[in-house]
């Protein structure tokens, strides 16, 4: 019994033992325990400070007709709505405004329709173009959802003004349909009387009243009925049928006054006539009680004069898959280059081999140089097999140069190289090395643009976005790839530039080093 509490009595010794040696050990490394907690921590942080959960506002360019009324009112009341268009103006040239969004000086080109008005009062909805010049599918879907909001707001003002309109020449209808009725009443009493220049008096200023409810109806209508748009199945659509029963009523009053013809003197017999006036009389009451019903409807009833469409400037549709791999070769490629760069010296350092350079002819820039060609040699190995399952295996579209995509996945294999050896000088042990290359990493999926526009981040942000190599390399990627662009000149030399200084920097301090080491 005594040996057995024994036995457990030096188990629970042993066992905590250990426990107390990896506490203290842990408690003894508190600059790696910080960095492990506070890293990610940290860039989550930067990260949520600058994200901005707004709607991006769009710098817009108009194409219109100074001299055009209808473009002008589409353009004003375009703009009135919200603040997701930015105004910067309008032109005549649509290509040189086509050329100001390729160079991004705009996001937006919206070209307004000539003659729209024709278009529309020939029952075809006049389209309104916006030209965009987004890869990013997210980016091209706000693009086209901020075009429909925009047109239909313009739809509502622009038909709301003609439906009103419409009925306040509807309330003088009333007033002409009330003397019309009268001039029946008095035709019909002349006819009975027997008096017949009477009645051709009143026949006269009859016909004038029925004019003048034509003219009137047709005008309150007739816009109308030409901004019906197009049907489910891609036809012009007819005169609705509210429409319709008024332009019917009216049309039957016409032909019973034609019908009825001129009142003779004279004659036996006028029952032909007070039919047709019994006749006209019911029509008018028919087309009267019609307006009434016309004049309820509300005026911002929907309907479309105008249609929106929005029109990248090169004319391909991307997948997601396909917009986001060529940041998944730039993201892999990077991380793979700066954790076998990060890890060289650190583990030659732990291993001794780098107290063998002071006995060696070899310099910092020639161990360095070697360092870079052999990495370099290998992380294009890798970007071609990598390049070759994107493109083969997952049908990503390539429509630029391969000289070209070859010298940017060169360059940032160099740039990578740079901040990998900066982290290998750095670093003590592989573990943070290992560890400084997971925050890159990291630091690139939230700020590079991998997966967010840049667009959305606060500007003082961005500035984290710039110091990243995948934040170039990815743009020019994607412009290589997926627009068939030549390289932009400016990203390119900014991202060798970054790693000429940092190849720099990491000779001086390999130097340094091994000047300590030696001392």
């Amino acid at each position: 019994m005594v040996s057995l509490f024994s036995g457990i009595y030096k188990f629970f010794v042993r066992t905590s033992a250990f426990v107390g040696k990896e506490i203290v050990e842990v408690l003894r490394q508190t600059p790696l325990i910080l960095t492990l907690v506070l890293g990610p921590f940290l860039i989550l942080l930067l990260f949520g400070v600058g994200y901005r959960n707004e709607a991006r506002p769009l710098r817009t360019l108009v194409v219109m007709r100074p001299d055009d009324p209808v473009q002008q009112q589409v353009a004003e009341n375009m703009f009135s709505y919200g603040l997701n268009l930015v105004n910067l103006g309008s032109t005549q040239d649509q290509e040189a405004a086509l050329r100001q969004l390729s160079s991004g000086q705009v996001d937006l080109v919206v070209v307004l329709p000539e003659n729209a008005a024709e278009t529309i009062q020939s029952s075809q909805q006049a389209e309104v173009q916006f030209y965009h010049n987004e890869l990013d599918p997210y980016q091209v879907s706000y693009v086209e959802y901020i075009s429909t909001a925009y047109i239909d707001e313009v739809n509502r003002v622009v038909v709301q003004s003609y439906a009103e309109q419409g009925q306040e020449n509807a309330f003088t209808l009333e007033q002409k349909l009330a003397d019309a009725r009268r001039r029946i009443q008095a035709t019909r009493e002349a006819l009975q009387a027997g008096n017949a220049l009477a009645a051709q008096s009143e026949q006269q200023q009859l016909g004038g009243d029925i004019d003048a409810l034509s003219l009137l109806v047709g005008g309150s209508l007739g816009i109308l009925s030409g901004l019906e748009g197009e049907t489910t199945d891609g036809n012009p659509s007819s005169v609705s049928p509210e429409n319709q029963s008024i332009l019917d009523a009216l049309t039957r009053v016409q032909q019973s006054q034609q019908e009825m013809g001129s009142i003779q003197e004279n004659q036996a017999s006028y029952n032909a006539e007070l039919t047709r006036l019994d006749q006209m009389d019911r029509d008018l009451n028919e087309l009267e009680t019609q307006l009434a019903d016309f004049q309820s409807i509300e005026p911002n009833v929907l309907v479309t004069p105008f249609r929106s469409t929005a029109i990248g400037i090169q004319d391909i549709r991307l997948r997601p898959a396909d917009f986001f791999a060529p940041a998944v070769v730039v993201l892999l490629l990077q991380h793979l280059a700066i954790t076998f760069a990060a890890l060289a010296i650190v583990r030659e350092q732990r291993s001794g081999s780098i107290e063998l350079f002071h006995i060696s002819p070899l310099s910092a820039l020639e161990t360095l140089l070697g360092k870079y060609i052999s990495y370099i040699l290998f992380g294009a190995v890798l970007g071609t097999v990598i390049t070759a399952t994107v493109i083969y295996a997952m049908n990503v579209p390539m429509l630029g140069s391969w000289a070209n995509y070859s010298l940017v996945l060169l360059v940032l294999l160099f740039t990578a190289m740079g901040v990998g050896f900066m982290i290998s000088l750095i670093a003590k042990t592989e573990m943070q090395a290992v560890q400084y290359s997971m925050f890159v990493l990291l630091g690139s999926v939230f700020f590079s643009g991998f997966f967010l526009d840049l667009r959305y981040l606060w500007t003082p942000v961005q500035t984290v976005s710039w110091m990243l190599p995948a934040t170039y390399a990815i743009r020019l990627l994607q412009s290589v790839m997926l627009r068939g662009y030549p390289i932009d000149a400016t990203l390119f030399y900014l991202l060798l530039a970054i790693g000429i200084v940092l190849f720099v920097l990491t000779m001086l301090l390999l130097r340094r080093r091994l000047q300590k080491e030696w001392s």
